[in-house]
């Protein structure tokens, strides 16, 4: 077996500099970030990623570092470093679901993934696939690494990669920020005869004893007969060796999907106002247009939930008349649902869900490329929904009736298609009017009566008109031979 174990050792960090990326990107299109008092952190801006729970600095950008600040110092050392650092809180539960995030990008490319949640000194640990099985797919190592790589570039994290026999030991060499790719047992087993003991998942009291005795090399530890081992240590340190060693494949709980999207970030900053949400509710976009592209899907229904520190969570519902799967179509639908809408306090987080999914049609070409048919109808619709209220739209469709007179109704706007004929009109008059202008017999006749229990029966010749002015009209002849006009085509 072949295992590659991805060690992304700044996650929050990461997702701050995409967002920070973000906000430039939308204030240079906008052109609003000179008044904008949320401006984007500059690039010289030392950032620092602070855990509450331990009192330490888990995570840090370059700048900090140049100030002195290291990973592992306390919130006061670091401030005293450099008193302008700029602290981002560290969330376990944000760090879980960002990994998550990743593993769902990665999953259409490899489908034996491991997520690693066991916290380090850094955060959450990272991710671990498994190579060896794929490798027929890809056509050898090479293909299929530069395959992996090339969807974490996209991706925007950094990380360290090590890659061995088995989980364990692909994750002691990850840690040694080994990152080069190796395939072979003399490769491996070389690369980890130089990690220390102190990067390994051993306890800290068993890393203890063996240094007493002279040991804190991995390829010392290797070195030692299992039995030797056996009598000094329980059984779990000695899965742990042997599968260190490569002699034992521990069973793995692979990752799953979800079924439906949910994506969640924090906010760099504090967010006073909806329209200062746009950047990074374009990034939750990019994310769930990835998704439904890597699956053939798209969606005309997401929800949008706003984050704060002590208001509850504002849910907005967006509903589109057009299934979409771009960025392009949804931010205008999010902008016009949100522009008149106040938040009770500023954002702190924002997360973005989808549930509901529908197939692209094979017969349909329209997925890449968009034909000018009813979608601009359709999207027309949407941003009204999103301006005015989902229900604020109506359009004309055919009820259950025979008779043109109660053929047409309103009803609120959908997706489905309106008409079942051609025939049907578009809007009928409430009473027949006669008719005045001179018009041309288009289609016709079609010949109905009316239902027998009507108090007052009629039989009507009906036919399409046209008049010189190209306006298509429904027209019918009574039984007197005299026309009338009915209704109308648009």
């Amino acid at each position: 077996m072949l295992w590659a174990y991805i060690h992304c050792y700044q996650l929050t960090l990461d997702a701050h500099n995409k967002a920070a990326r973000s906000k430039v990107v939308y204030d240079q299109e906008t052109k609003s970030g000179a008044n904008n008092k949320y401006s984007s952190l500059s690039c010289n801006t030392p950032v620092a990623v602070y855990c509450s729970k331990t009192n330490k600095i888990t995570q840090c950008n370059d700048v900090a570092k140049k100030e002195g600040i290291e990973v592992g110092h306390g919130l006061a050392q670091a401030a005293a470093l450099c008193p302008y650092v700029h602290i981002l809180p560290f969330s376990e539960d944000a760090e879980k679901h960002m990994l998550t995030q990743l593993a769902h990008r990665l999953y259409p490319l490899a489908s034996d993934i491991v997520l690693d949640t066991q916290t380090n000194l850094n955060g959450l640990s990272g991710l671990a696939i498994r190579l060896d099985n794929l490798t027929h797919y890809y056509g050898g190592h090479a293909p299929l690494w530069k395959t992996l790589t090339q969807a974490l570039s996209e991706a925007k994290v950094k990380y360290h990669f090590g890659t061995a026999w088995t989980v364990e030991a692909a994750k002691v060499l990850a840690l040694q920020k080994h990152s080069t790719y190796l395939d072979t047992s003399d490769a491996i087993k070389k690369a980890l005869s130089t990690c220390p003991l102190s990067i390994t998942a051993l306890a800290s009291k068993v890393i203890e004893s063996l240094a007493r005795v002279g040991v804190s090399r991995v390829h010392q530890l290797l070195s030692m007969p299992v039995q030797e081992l056996g009598r000094r240590f329980d059984n779990n340190t000695i899965s742990y060796l042997t599968a260190l060693r490569g002699e034992t494949f521990p069973r793995v709980t692979l990752f799953r999907p979800l079924e439906h999207f949910d994506n969640f970030m924090l906010l760099p900053f504090d967010i006073e106002n909806t329209q200062h949400l746009t950047p990074f509710v374009t990034q939750q976009f990019e994310h769930l247009s990835h998704y439904l592209r890597a699956r053939n899907l798209y969606t005309s229904s997401i929800s949008v939930h706003i984050h704060f520190r002590e208001a509850p969570i504002m849910d907005i519902n967006i509903h589109s008349a057009l299934p979409q799967s771009s960025v392009k179509s949804w931010l205008p639908l999010f902008t016009l649902k949100t522009e008149n809408i106040e938040l009770p306090e500023p954002a702190t987080a924002i997360g973005l869900t989808c549930k509901q999914f529908e197939e692209i049609d094979s017969q349909n070409g329209d997925f890449f490329s968009d034909r000018f048919n009813d979608v601009a109808q359709k999207q027309l619709i949407g941003r009204l929904n999103a301006k005015l209220g989902d229900n604020s739209t109506f359009q004309p469709c055919a009820a259950d009736s025979h008779q043109f007179e109660y053929m047409t109704v309103t009803e609120p706007s959908t997706s489905d298609d309106a008409y079942a004929s051609d025939i049907t009109p578009t809007f009928t008059f409430d009473a027949p009017k006669p008719l005045v202008q001179a018009t041309q017999i288009c289609f016709g006749p079609v010949r109905l009566h009316s239902e027998w229990w009507h108090d007052s029966p009629t039989k009507r010749d009906y036919f399409i008109a046209q008049t010189e002015q190209s306006v298509r009209l429904l027209v019918f002849k009574d039984e007197a031979s005299q026309w009338w006009v009915q209704g109308l085509f648009c």
